[in-house]
């Protein structure tokens, strides 16, 4: 049986060889205006070592109606106490632009 982080481990992976899906690297700069309308959060974490801090500033600069958080005590993990607030406040104002 397979556990939880040999699964994650699987779907990272699956996504790793078959880089993210996309054409390139710059996929999502390149066809940000295909999603601009969209609205959007972009959390980063001030010592995330996996996703450079200018790749969310360049996203940032090329998609300023995204809200932009850098949260100033996090790395890259979801589960770190900064960025998990900040996804779950921007999940909460998801939730409330969907019930009006």
């Amino acid at each position: 049986m397979i556990n939880s982080l040999q699964a994650f481990a699987r779907i990272e992976n699956h996504y790793f060889i078959n880089k993210g899906f996309l054409d390139s690297d710059s996929h999502l700069l390149d066809n940000v205006d295909k999603i601009r309308h969209i609205k959007s959060f972009i959390v980063q974490g001030r010592y995330d070592m996996c996703c450079p801090m200018m790749s969310a500033w360049d996203l940032h600069k090329a998609w300023p109606e995204a809200e932009f958080k850098v949260v100033p005590d996090a790395g890259h993990s979801a589960n770190e106490v900064g960025v998990a607030a900040e996804l779950v406040s921007a999940n909460e104002k998801l939730k409330g632009m969907l019930k009006k």
